[in-house]
């Protein structure tokens, strides 16, 4: 009995020591936002970008970007998780005259990436508000992309997650959604099944509609939604 009784002592003992040795720090997280003058009517690109998405239709003369960086509950100290941040950039620059170019970078992955993982300590949300005539073109890793209230044509293509579109006046868009595995849906058409994959593909409108989205999506699903206009109405002035 007390041969056991010194086993699970010395057991308890190796559990504590090692829940020691393993505690995990608080997320680390970093916030900055930039304000760049930008006229209606141009080009936003998003290049590289990863986690969560967001684009937002506004009435001002100018695009807004906010970056949110954090790290989730690591072993590693402060510091470390501080210069994993740093590592990952997010750079605003023109492109030429009326284009804006978004870009993320980050460091190589040190070894083979999980096909469901971004590759990435690091999570990042992008908030973008943009004049709603901006032509989008956006170029997603993976994870979440929602567009709001864009009025000028949509290009956005991911290897994972969702993208998620709420438009106004979709009756004047051509549509071409495609998924290789994942649903698409719209409040403008039915999507039709490949006979040979689980994807999907929606075209809806012709050459003579005024705006074009252009989806594309590996893993995951794609949804558009017809926005009311009193949506608009109803935004506080300067917000929307």
């Amino acid at each position: 009995m007390i041969h056991q009784l010194a086993i699970l002592t010395f057991a308890f003992s190796a559990l504590s020591t090692l829940g020691a040795e393993t505690t995990t720090a608080p997320p680390v997280g970093a916030t900055s936002t930039e304000h760049l003058d930008f006229a209606p009517g141009g080009t936003i690109r998003v290049k590289d970008s990863f986690g969560s998405l967001t684009v937002e239709g506004w009435d001002q003369p100018g695009v807004e970007l906010t970056v949110v960086k954090s790290t989730g509950f690591k072993s590693e100290p402060p510091q470390q998780a501080s210069e994993q941040l740093d590592a990952v950039r997010v750079t605003a620059a023109r492109g030429s005259g009326t284009e804006l170019i978004i870009s993320t970078s980050r460091p190589a992955p040190r070894s083979i990436a999980h096909p469901l993982r971004n590759g990435s300590d690091v999570t990042l949300e992008y908030h973008i508000r943009a004049p709603r005539s901006s032509h989008l073109v956006i170029s997603h890793e993976g994870g979440f992309v929602s567009v709001t209230g864009m009025t000028g044509d949509i290009e956005a293509t991911s290897h994972r997650g969702d993208i998620v579109l709420m438009l106004p006046d979709l009756a004047a868009c051509s549509i071409d959604a495609h998924t290789k595995f994942g649903l698409v849906t719209s409040d403008a058409a039915v999507a039709t099944r490949h006979k040979l994959s689980p994807g999907e593909n929606l075209r809806e409108g012709g050459t003579t509609a005024s705006r074009r989205l252009v989806l594309r999506m590996r893993f995951g699903g794609i949804a558009i939604k017809e926005l009311p206009h009193e949506a608009f109405a109803a935004a506080p002035a300067g917000t929307n």
